[in-house]
């Protein structure tokens, strides 16, 4: 009868932002748990290697490491994960579950965790209480989590630099990590890029004037993405130049906080509104004098107003170039007579050769449109009842506006009567009329 042998894989796990105290937790106490565990042990373990993930979060599994063992997994070369704990895996509830509950199993995975006394090829007194451990680790993440963002915000309100890189035109000081300092190589390009706004140059023609120039953008400049070069990644965009006209930190404002996380588990952010935003004033050297910044502010306000079109188009927004996967735009040729559709990547670019010159006339696309529409909309809706409701909405909305014109007579009549007995009050205490007289005048 063959034995089985246990192909066992040490996984250690650290993270910071997990909350993990540093010195009980480390990789080398980690590790030094696992080699005990497996010295002690009488069963059929064969080491195969040892899994590493330092810095990474236990909120999900996207780490290089867990990926790796994975793939060890699946071509056979691990059958067995050990853990220091359950936390060391993971801390996410659902995902741990899964895990623990359904892949392992399916698979043929032996996974223990020692100091929870957890280990599926057994009944352990552990298993248990999984589910319980389980929901307290991911308890303890979200916990943490919380905690470590009011910590970050007392920070910024505090006027400390907490970014991984500063705005482009400063840099981090080198004696201060927590405050920023202008980048002299950078600080004639942003003087100029204010000169040209307040000329009555757009984002836009800033934008092409840098690019022509080939004038460094941000991420060539800080040596981002270096590897994944996309056709534009050299060029300068119109909403780059826009955001930089408009970011305070030029007048000497630290401006952090303008994204957050969706929650503790995702990396995801979302926009913050400007008025939650955190800004310390004059925390750094200027670069742009305030009454620049105002001044260029208001000139992009107006060009906005200038260029926002009152005749907007049905299918704005909903049609995308399908060569180069950008929005198709729709502007009215130049006697007015017509709409036509292009690329609005072509036409931004068109000196730089990205995508190619399409056209296409607006109107008749979107008769094609909303003539399949309505096929569509005869095959699945029921004309009868689809007009009745219709015929009832409107009712209800006639109804509605009825009573509200009702509602808005009736105001004005007790607004009158409430002026008529003013008046006849302020007549009987100027004694112009008796006591029964003002009676039989304010209860008729």
């Amino acid at each position: 009868m063959s034995v089985k042998i246990f192909k066992i894989a040490f996984y250690i796990r650290l993270s910071r932002e997990d909350g993990d105290n540093m010195e009980s937790e480390s990789i080398t106490n980690q590790r030094e748990i696992l080699k005990l565990f497996l010295r002690k042990t009488k069963e059929n373990f064969y080491y195969v290697d040892e899994y590493v993930d330092d810095g990474f979060t236990g909120s999900n599994f996207n780490r290089p490491s867990w990926k790796r063992l994975m793939e060890d997994i699946a071509s056979g070369k691990v059958n067995t994960i050990l853990t220091k704990d359950l936390s060391r895996m993971g801390r996410d509830y659902i995902s741990m579950g899964n895990y623990i509950e359904r892949i392992f199993p399916e698979q043929g995975i032996r996974y223990i965790a020692i100091n929870d006394d957890i280990d599926t090829l057994y009944e352990t007194p552990g298993l248990e209480f999984l589910q319980f451990k389980l929901m307290f680790n991911d308890y303890y993440l979200k916990d943490t989590s919380k905690k470590i963002r009011k910590i970050v915000r007392a920070k910024k309100e505090q006027g400390q630099f907490l970014g991984w890189k500063a705005v482009y035109g400063y840099k981090k000081d080198t004696n201060d990590k927590h405050k920023i300092v202008v980048d002299e190589e950078i600080r004639p390009i942003i003087e100029r890029m204010f000169n040209l706004a307040l000329e009555g140059n757009s984002p836009r023609q800033i934008a092409n004037i840098f690019s022509d120039e080939h004038i460094p953008t941000p991420s060539v400049y800080a040596k981002i993405n270096r590897d994944i070069k996309t056709t534009t990644y050299e060029l300068w965009s119109p909403r780059t130049i826009k955001e930089m006209l408009t970011n305070e930190t030029y007048i000497g404002n630290l401006t952090q906080g303008k994204r957050k996380k969706i929650n503790y588990k995702s990396k995801k952010e979302v926009k913050i509104p400007k008025e939650k935003w955190i800004i310390t004033k004059n925390s750094h050297e200027a670069i742009i004098d305030k009454k620049v910044f105002a001044t260029v502010g208001e000139l992009l306000k107006k060009n906005k107003n200038k260029s926002t079109s009152h005749n907007r188009q049905l299918l704005s927004g909903f049609m995308l170039c399908k060569e180069c996967g950008h929005k198709i735009g729709i502007n009215k040729s130049s006697d007015g007579k017509r709409y036509y559709c292009h690329c609005n990547y072509y036409t931004n670019h068109s000196k730089y050769g990205l995508c190619t010159p399409h056209s296409l006339n607006y109107k008749k696309l979107e008769k094609l449109v909303l003539k399949e529409i309505k096929k569509i909309c005869e095959n699945y809706v029921d004309s009868s009842s689809f007009y009745n409701k219709i015929e009832n909405a409107k009712k209800e909305n006639d109804f509605k506006t009825k009573k509200q014109k009702e509602i808005i007579l009736l105001n004005n009549k007790i607004k009158i009567n409430n002026l008529y007995i003013d008046k006849i009050y302020e007549e009987k205490l100027n004694g112009n009329i008796n006591m029964e007289i003002f009676n039989r005048l304010t209860f008729k």
